[in-house]
């Protein structure tokens, strides 16, 4: 599944409106908990999310189990005129490199929702993770600065 949200998370091209995404892109940038995992309409239980972490640092998406580097992606394009603003990540680590992924997400005060489609797959259009479609819901909470 992370692999899937990682993908999501890279530029292929550059976009062609690159300011606007810029100005997104510092909207997401920050540190997050992961506080929701849901795939095939399963709900990963808290317990496994608990020592999972996501930074966004410029285009890079990095996701953290304890402290060791579990898998990385990039931002490839962002599209916040979109309804809803879509996303796609490229995968930088493991079996499904340079692999995108499409998806979507909404920020909501220091809540990022973001639902991923498998690579390769159609972009969903809700943000549900229903059963046979192969769609990963991530619900992550900006971690404050101390």
């Amino acid at each position: 599944m992370w692999v899937v949200l990682l993908g999501c998370l890279a530029l292929a091209d550059a976009p062609k409106k690159a300011g606007a995404d810029a100005q997104e892109l510092k909207k997401l940038i920050g540190n997050y908990e992961v506080i929701g995992q849901e795939h095939g309409g399963k709900k990963v239980p808290r317990k496994d999310l608990a020592d999972l972490a996501v930074e966004i640092a410029g285009k890079k998406l990095t996701i953290r189990e304890r402290n060791d580097v579990k898998e990385g992606s990039e931002i490839v394009r962002l599209n916040p005129k979109a309804k809803p603003a879509a996303i796609d990540m490229k995968i930088t680590t493991g079996g499904d490199v340079d692999k995108v992924i499409k998806g979507i997400y909404k920020l909501d005060g220091d809540n990022l929702t973001i639902c991923v489609a498998e690579p390769g797959k159609d972009r969903p259009g809700s943000f549900a993770s229903k059963e046979g479609t192969g769609h990963t819901l991530f619900v992550f909470k900006r971690v404050k600065k101390k």
